[in-house]
């Protein structure tokens, strides 16, 4: 029988009580866990909608130009009663995902949207495309279906819908199948001062803070204020700035 393996995950879930700053195009929002809950979840994009039919298969030899391809896409669901537009939605301002991913078949090649409409970790001269894709994937040699890989990593936070495509380098169609594993986090915006600004330092004093990521480098409008009732904060903000967006300025 087969078993999950999270190993290679495990030194970066958040728990409760542990700090965090999402960095965001924008700046940083400090955060620290309230309660965590983990799971698993089997997605398959061809039962659920997702894709209309197998990724189709490559026509080149090389694994870069004209492969099978599906432009990333909405995590929708047909099996679910109220079929959400993405199965990956946070509902409330004071929760997000901390998600990383399986993958299988080995070979398929996984890309990422976040928000759906900016696409990650590709060369700046180029965009996906079935013409040339040849950057910012990882496959399921990478992260196994059952021991995702760190650079999965993904933070979803309220109001932000991911979005996944697809690449086959094989002369055979191909179905994907994932495994999204989720820490559904509770979390409280952090008030204090000076505990923000020993969180900020680089240093290690104080209370250290992980940096999670939210989407790329690509901009995007976001209601910070509505949802955190902060500011980002630039990194290597004086006490000044500090006090200044952590009251909404």
């Amino acid at each position: 029988m087969h078993r999950i393996d999270t190993r290679k995950i495990d030194h970066l879930i958040l728990r409760p009580n542990d700090l965090a700053l999402l960095n965001f195009p924008e700046g940083l929002i400090p955060i620290r866990v309230l309660g965590t809950e983990f799971f698993n979840y089997l997605y398959d994009p061809l039962s659920e909608g997702q894709i209309a039919a197998e990724v189709d298969p490559s026509i080149s030899t090389d694994s870069a130009k004209n492969v099978g391809f599906v432009t990333p896409q909405l995590l929708k669901s047909a099996i679910i009663a109220a079929q959400p537009v993405n199965v990956l939605r946070v509902d409330q301002p004071s929760r997000l995902y901390q998600v990383f991913i399986g993958v299988a078949p080995s070979y398929v090649r996984v890309f990422v949207a976040l928000p759906s409409a900016s696409s990650q970790k590709n060369l700046d001269v180029i965009n996906w495309s079935q013409a040339y894709a040849a950057a910012g994937w990882f496959d399921g040699f990478t992260s196994p279906l059952l021991s995702p890989d760190p650079t999965t990593e993904l933070i979803v936070p309220y109001g932000i819908d991911p979005a996944i495509g697809y690449a086959n380098v094989l002369f055979e169609p191909v179905r994907p199948l994932l495994m999204f594993y989720v820490n559904r986090i509770k979390f409280g915006v952090v008030a204090d001062i000076d505990l923000v600004v020993e969180m900020l330092d680089k240093r290690g004093r104080g209370e250290k803070a992980s940096i999670k990521t939210v989407g790329g480098f690509t901009s995007f409008t976001y209601p910070y204020r509505d949802v955190f009732r902060i500011s980002p904060i630039p990194i290597g903000a004086t006490r000044d700035e500090v006090t200044k967006r952590l009251r909404g300025g």
